[in-house]
């Protein structure tokens, strides 16, 4: 079953995505590279943000989530470590949320 998407672009986006689709060949093949280029971008970045956040758990000897559930607590203190730490597991929060959208 096929489905119809309009969508409204401006006419030098629309040449451009007409330009890829040309390229691949077809709409669903340009539409499966972007969501399997992008997975595998998210992925890359959820495992470089999993290597700092284990430095910082075998540091603090402390799990993130955890280190996070206190820190927004306000009972650890505003030391540098623990700002990077909880950016960074925000962050990777974040990319898996993202993730399981285009999964």
């Amino acid at each position: 079953m096929m489905t119809q998407v309009n969508i409204e672009l401006q006419s030098h986006v629309a040449n451009r995505l007409n330009n890829l689709v040309q390229f691949f060949g077809s709409k669903e093949l340009l539409f499966d590279k972007f969501i399997e280029y992008h997975t595998k971008k998210l992925k890359r970045e959820i495992a470089r943000m999993q290597e700092d956040l284990d430095k910082y758990e075998k540091q603090y000897n402390m799990k993130s989530a955890e280190f996070f559930k206190q820190f927004e607590a306000g009972k650890l203190g505003d030391n540098k470590d623990f700002i990077l730490w909880s950016g960074i597991y925000e962050m990777q929060l974040d990319s898996k949320q993202k993730l399981r959208k285009l999964l």
